[in-house]
């Protein structure tokens, strides 16, 4: 790369678009990394303060990176002309294009996702996975097949005389080149490296296995384990479509009957502890809902069995004064806040059983929150205490730049 033009005036037709072919290889490069950080399940556990940091310079360099875009098309026609007779530059070229379109107008629906319905956010995300998938592999085979050493060491060696008859080059007899066979080795290496991540996305879309969750009692070591109801197995609502990515912002809990207690307390009339033997004895309802997480993904149509939030709500009493619930994890760090008319929401339930199987481990079990009218960070995992308090209460998303209004648009 030659960082001189950078600074340069004056330049004719071809180095004009060397430029923006750099600013845009330096945007796409940054936009990359940022992505990969924000696909972290380690980051997010590790560095969880700056990822809403993070997300933002994500998002503006997204929207700087349609600089280079809109001053390259009103060149584009003439740079095409160019291309008339080198048929590889040209498919090169709209392969770039159409990655950069791709990337931007999903970029700008995930963006705005809470302007469009969730469905719109679950097909940009799929868009947008798609694009970087197969444009970053594609973009550093690109990076290093024009690279000048690259380029060095595909030179051939200089032929040596020779008095025997020429060879007949046709398709019989085909000349396979240093280059082309250095070609082959950097597309296989960077297939190589990406696959397993490509197949693990692709795995993401596929329907889960038999419509079901994880194992009974996955992670957890919890007795007695709960006894479905008779719509939870089979799910009523025909087993799960789609699957659940997995984060958490501490070490995932392990929870046993030694230490599973969950609390309700606060400004209550009655306080309740319960052992998990007490727990599962209570009484449970199933319902059908959808799962919508602030980043775009959404899994459909899963059977929840729990109790209802306003039922253990009316069951302990409101007092006076009361204006809102506050969500404890078990994780010690995570919490977060509905207002008491939010909590009273019919649909709300203090979820056990996904599916007809225990909660799993790594999505959120034994208990966790379902809130379907809103997005997940609201849902809180590993639930083990619910505190009924008279003052509003910031939740660690939500410290952290997340929306109070986590209402999804239906």
């Amino acid at each position: 790369m030659n960082y001189k033009l950078f600074f340069q005036r004056n330049l004719n037709f071809g180095k004009r678009l060397i430029r923006l072919h750099h600013s845009n290889a330096i945007l796409f490069l940054v936009l990359t990394l940022t992505g990969f950080i924000l696909f972290s399940t380690t980051f997010r556990s590790v560095f969880p303060a700056i990822r809403v940091m993070i997300r933002d310079v994500h998002i503006w360099i997204g929207v700087v990176l349609c600089l280079p875009f809109l001053f390259y098309l009103p060149k584009m026609v003439k740079h095409l002309n160019t291309l008339k007779k080198r048929k590889n530059n040209r498919i090169n070229l709209y392969l770039v294009l159409t990655i950069l379109i791709l990337l931007i107008v999903s970029g700008f629906l995930l963006t705005f996702h809470r302007d469009f319905a969730p469905q719109v956010s679950t097909g940009a995300l799929f868009i947008h996975d798609f694009s970087t998938w197969f444009g970053v592999p594609y973009v550093i085979y690109h990076s290093i097949t024009r690279s000048k050493w690259f380029k060095k060491l595909g030179k051939p060696a200089a032929p040596k005389r020779t008095l025997d008859d020429p060879i007949v080059i046709d398709d019989h007899n085909p000349i396979y080149t240093r280059r082309s066979f250095l070609k082959a080795v950097s597309a296989s290496a960077i297939v190589i490296v990406f696959l397993p991540f490509i197949a693990r996305w692709f795995r993401s879309y596929l329907p889960a296995s038999g419509g079901t969750g994880a194992v009974i009692g996955e992670g957890n070591k919890l007795k007695p384990l709960p006894t479905p109801n008779a719509k939870s197995a089979p799910p009523i609502g025909g087993g799960r479509r789609g699957q659940f990515r997995y984060y958490t912002v501490t070490e995932v809990p392990k929870l046993n009957n030694d230490n599973f207690s969950f609390t309700i307390d606060g400004l209550v009339k009655k306080q309740n502890v319960y052992k998990w033997d007490e727990f599962v004895k209570l009484s449970r309802d199933v319902q059908v809902s959808d799962f919508h997480c602030v980043t775009g993904w959404s899994v459909y149509d899963i059977t929840w069995e729990g109790i209802p939030l306003k039922k253990l709500l009316q069951q302990a009493g409101i007092q006076k004064g009361a204006k809102y619930v506050k969500f404890y994890s078990a994780d010690g760090v995570y919490t977060d806040t509905l207002s008491m008319k939010q909590a009273m929401m019919d649909d709300i339930m203090v979820a056990v059983l996904m599916d007809g199987q225990l909660i799993s481990q790594k999505n959120g079990g034994p208990v966790r929150l379902i809130v379907p009218k809103m997005y997940a960070y609201k849902s809180v995992k590993w639930l083990n205490r619910i505190e009924v308090i008279s003052h509003n209460h910031t939740g660690y998303w939500e410290q952290r730049g997340y929306s109070k209004d986590a209402w999804v648009k239906s």
